[in-house]
């Protein structure tokens, strides 16, 4: 009996066992144990196809298999067989890390790191149904020995496969001393490969490409959007700037372009893709309708896990279609989460006077999208309180005073606590448009998604409250504001 086979059944046999409390209804999640980064995430035969990392057998990373889900629409995910495991001599020990999926001859690829004996390198298994994967006989096909010298090794993973002019590119995560770097590597056939060079330049400190990390850009990830090419990817250890990268490990995206002869990606300048708690190693695939969609690990490393007591940790964002405007990066969520509306509440031109708080009739819950507009006045500061009980509150405001629109997730429920520094609130800078800011949240048990001024930016929180934590207050503070639209919409799949 096979690894693969040993999963699959140890999950069906197990899916009762998991807590429900805090599990999301309109999210990808683990169906049970540990899931981190999305992978392979891809179109194949009429269906959406989401693996991730996974173990099974407990709520802790061990020994990497790959879990599956299929969808029609990017919300409703149907579980599939593990597609994965470690059985090989080059992923026995730490098993099959992240990487991408691609089609090739009426087959789809799964392109993946293989771990064992402290060696990173890249493997390849191929399915001609998209359920059943088989790994290839020339396995690594990127070994370690094709590194350039002084590159480790032991950090050389996640690889991200794409087409351009009828060549394979493999991009992949890697250090060298302290600096972290991808590489870029190119083949006929997906199963020769070669080296084609640095995509960043780690060594030039007048750079805008340099970065002393003492970690790894992992999970690299390209798209060619609305004619820009943005390769994004999940640089550990960034320096923080600002408001942007609070924590340990980041997730950034730049635009510009590659030089196919030598690797490099020419760009000017790196933007924090998501300025919240819970976002990480967000993989993007241009999909059938040509649309660029991009989905995202909604949790993160060295952190609390309340989850972890329900037999469980681990689900992923809402996928969200990209977009480019004015050279900056745009995230809107799919709109098939519009199928799943229900029972629509709206409300207009409400008063928000200073120091006081006010609910509106049928608004509250849980599992919902909630869409309105404040105009600021004299107000310095103004927003929501979500998730809001006796105990509990989650606030998502925008500060007048300092332009940014925060987070605080201090008061939402069960501890939540990291190696960061801050570990209360996160904030991304945001300008008002004639005195305004618009807001679109997804809540959805214990998680919160906010896109702001049209998706121009996002934060991304998992909060913990008691399920009885279902009111939605708005407030001001330091002078009067306006709500001038709110509408609320159930999320019911």
């Amino acid at each position: 009996m096979g690894k693969v086979f040993e999963a699959t059944k140890y999950t069906y046999n197990n899916l009762n066992t998991v807590n429900q409390r805090y599990r999301h209804t309109y999210h990808a999640q683990t169906p049970v144990g540990w899931a981190n980064d999305p992978n392979g995430f891809s179109y194949y035969k009429g269906k959406i196809h989401l693996f991730h990392q996974y173990n099974p057998y407990n709520t802790a990373w061990a020994p990497m298999h790959w879990g599956h889900y299929t969808s029609d629409d990017f919300i409703k995910w149907e579980l599939q067989n593990v597609a994965l495991a470690p059985d090989e001599e080059y992923d026995k020990d730490y098993g099959a890390f992240s990487g991408s999926a691609i089609e090739k001859d009426g087959k789809l690829y799964l392109m993946y790191t293989g771990v064992a004996n402290d060696l990173q390198q890249q493997c390849i298994a191929v399915s001609s149904d998209g359920i059943n994967f088989e790994k290839i006989g020339r396995n690594p096909v990127i070994s370690s020995s094709m590194l350039p010298n002084a590159y480790s090794k032991a950090d050389f993973r996640d690889p991200y496969v794409f087409v351009h002019d009828d060549m394979y590119y493999c991009l992949i995560g890697t250090k060298r001393g302290s600096y972290g770097n991808m590489l870029m590597y190119k083949s006929s056939n997906l199963t020769s490969w070669s080296f084609v060079g640095e995509v960043m330049n780690s060594s030039d400190k007048n750079s805008p490409n340099f970065y002393q990390l003492n970690g790894v850009y992992e999970c690299p990830s390209y798209a060619c959007i609305d004619g820009k090419e943005v390769l994004i990817c999940s640089p550990q250890n960034l320096p923080k700037d600002g408001y942007m990268f609070e924590n340990i490990n980041s997730v950034v995206y730049m635009i510009g372009k590659f030089d196919y002869n030598t690797g490099r990606f020419n760009y000017s300048e790196v933007n924090e893709i998501d300025s919240g708690f819970d976002f990480y190693a967000a993989q993007t695939r241009k999909m059938n309708d040509g649309r660029t969609i991009m989905i995202a690990w909604m949790q993160m490393w060295e952190r609390t896990l309340p989850t972890a007591a329900d037999g469980w940790v681990g689900g992923f964002t809402l996928p969200r279609e990209l977009g480019i405007k004015d050279n900056h990066l745009y995230q809107n969520p799919v709109k098939e989460i519009e199928k799943y509306r229900s029972n629509k509440v709206q409300y207009y031109n409400v008063n928000l006077f200073n120091n006081q708080s006010v609910s509106l009739d049928n608004i509250n819950g849980n599992t919902l999208e909630l869409e309105f507009t404040l105009d600021m006045n004299d107000a310095k500061k103004t927003g929501v309180k979500l998730f809001k009980g006796n105990m509990h509150e989650t606030l998502v405001y925008y500060d007048k005073e300092k332009n940014i629109v925060v987070l605080d997730r201090s008061k939402s429920g069960a501890n939540i606590s990291g190696v960061e520094a801050n570990n209360s609130t996160r904030s991304c800078k945001i300008d008002l448009v004639d005195g305004k800011v618009k807001f679109r949240i997804f809540l959805d048990v214990s998680s919160i998604e906010v896109f702001i001024n049209d998706g121009y930016h996002t934060i991304t929180a998992n909060v913990y409250p008691d399920l009885t934590d279902l009111g939605i207050e708005f407030y001001s503070v330091g002078g009067n504001a306006l709500l001038e639209s709110i509408t609320k919409y159930n999320i019911e799949v």
